[in-house]
């Protein structure tokens, strides 16, 4: 009955986007209604543009939200949930992804109902998101972040270390400079947006304020000691980011780009 059920859902979603495709291509309500043996009416109301669009987003993101995996590479993801034991370092970071989105969802004033409802999720499943219960896909972290208003990708090295995610190939200087930026960002939403400030004081003065925004920004990449400093600072795991920054310089040491070296060299001394 189960597998009776899936396959008629599934039958759903695929004539719902027959619809939505026929009528994209002009096709009337009255065609189309005869096609499926219904009334004009009942398919106006059935297949609304808006209630295709809702249909389809839900099945994509009911398909990929999956359940906490072992955290060990990319392929292990696309096998399901693993039977290793979680290790904390990926707890941890499931919390702090946690701690971001939960932020935002404040932030945006929406509540979880509402949520759930444009997500066409269940109120209990975004609660579990967003008390680290549960690990949503990448997929559904921008899904989350598109209806609270923000950039996914301040979210998405969190993400990968949520889901234990190796680092992709080499890339260039500028890239790794604006992935850091974007993973440190990600972590001062996750610690609730703290002041520089605060941050300096945290880092027991080993963090300058005016450093702080820099960095935040993607103006200044600091020697190892002021960015270990800052992660922590934000509730970071050092160890999490520090090859982030290795990459920085070890493809500064490649580059021959004036922007890039005057962006790394005056901040490293």
């Amino acid at each position: 009955m189960q597998r009776a059920r899936a396959v008629q859902q599934e039958i759903d979603y695929f004539l719902a986007a027959e619809v939505g495709a026929n009528r994209a291509r002009g096709a009337r309500w009255e065609d189309i209604a005869q096609a499926v043996n219904v009334t004009a009416e009942t398919a106006r109301t059935k297949w609304s543009p808006d209630r295709v669009r809702r249909l389809l987003d839900h099945r994509a993101v009911a398909q990929r939200a999956a359940p906490l995996p072992s955290p060990r590479s990319m392929s292990s993801l696309q096998q399901g949930e693993g039977q290793e034991p979680v290790r904390p370092v990926a707890a941890t970071a499931r919390q702090r992804l946690a701690a971001a989105l939960s932020y935002l969802q404040r932030k945006s004033g929406l509540s979880i109902r509402v949520i759930a409802d444009r997500t066409m999720l269940s109120p209990s499943f975004i609660s579990r998101i967003l008390s680290g219960e549960r690990l949503p896909s990448w997929d559904l972290v921008c899904h989350l972040c598109s209806i609270l208003g923000h950039e996914p990708g301040e979210l998405r090295l969190l993400c990968e270390a949520a889901h234990g995610i190796e680092q992709p190939p080499r890339q260039t200087v500028t890239e790794y400079i604006a992935a850091l930026k974007a993973a440190l960002r990600g972590l001062h939403l996750a610690a609730a947006r703290p002041t520089p400030e605060e941050i300096h004081r945290r880092s027991h003065g080993r963090v300058p304020v005016q450093v702080v925004a820099q960095v935040l920004r993607g103006d200044a990449v600091p020697e190892w000691e002021i960015v270990g400093a800052l992660v922590t600072a934000l509730g970071g795991q050092a160890a999490d980011f520090k090859p982030l920054w290795e990459a920085i310089h070890y493809s500064f040491l490649m580059t021959d780009d004036p922007c890039v070296s005057d962006l790394v060299s005056e901040t490293t001394g």
